[in-house]
């Protein structure tokens, strides 16, 4: 019994040793990166266009080093609380002075400033592939947030549907303003890791949602060094039971 004990023991501890003297990733070592989506520049899946106030349907997808991201949008319907489907809008930089981004709207055909989210237009990011990729939402910016408009970003708990929105399940995590003169970029971070946000306009203009950031998830290493422990541990049980026996 201790001489198979002592293989055993002897077996683990070379383990150990070779585990901490090769083991690939360092400890507490993290995937690092973050990926960018500049939606006045960005070109939906499926669409070889690159022109300016493209309106597109619900809903779009985009993707950048290989993570995916989709949004969809909405309007408010006669029922109370519910939004229906809607169309995705896409302005590029060269659109109407400049502004750019991803806006809702309520009708297959329009213009400016159709083609932003506006009171009553609901811009629905899904972040679930993403997140199934180990990648996080940090950040979301407005990027046409002029004098007096006023954006909403809240977090989305209700069932998903391209073709509903429950408005009793938004839980508002920021809320941007621009209470000067002139048009302002401004971004709300620190985001939880929700699979749904959703940005609307609560003033009185319309806004566009020009940029989501998102980071890899940080997954800890375990450390060699436990490994190397643990086989302490085994081998010290083991001499202290030979010496009881003996």
């Amino acid at each position: 019994m201790n001489h198979h004990f002592g293989r055993a023991a002897r077996i683990v501890a070379a383990f150990a040793v070779g585990l901490a003297a090769g083991f690939t990733l360092q400890p507490g070592a993290a995937r690092a990166g973050s990926v960018t989506f500049d939606f006045g520049s960005m070109v939906a899946n499926g669409r070889s266009d690159a022109i300016t106030g493209v309106l597109g349907t619900n809903a779009q997808s985009f993707t950048n080093e290989g993570v995916t991201l989709s949004a969809d949008a909405y309007h408010l319907s006669d029922s109370p609380g519910l939004a229906i489907g809607g169309w995705v809008t896409q302005k590029h930089g060269t659109f109407t002075g400049g502004e750019s981004g991803l806006g809702a709207s309520s009708s297959a055909t329009g213009s400016d400033p159709d083609w932003e989210v506006a009171k009553g237009t609901y811009l629905l990011l899904d972040n679930r592939a993403a997140l199934s990729a180990g990648y996080a939402p940090t950040s979301i910016s407005i990027g046409s947030l002029q004098a007096g408009e006023t954006a909403t970003i809240s977090a989305y708990s209700g069932a998903f549907s391209t073709s509903s929105l429950d408005l009793t399940k938004l839980t508002v995590l920021a809320t941007l303003t621009n209470p000067g003169s002139g048009g302002v970029v401004q971004s709300v971070n620190n985001l939880p890791a929700d699979p749904f946000f959703v940005v609307t306009e609560t003033g009185s203009g319309n806004v566009t949602v020009g940029a989501e950031i998102l980071s890899r998830q940080t997954v800890a290493a375990p450390e060699p060094a436990s490994m190397a422990l643990l086989a302490t541990g085994l081998i010290g049980l083991g001499m202290a039971r030979r010496r009881r026996r003996a």
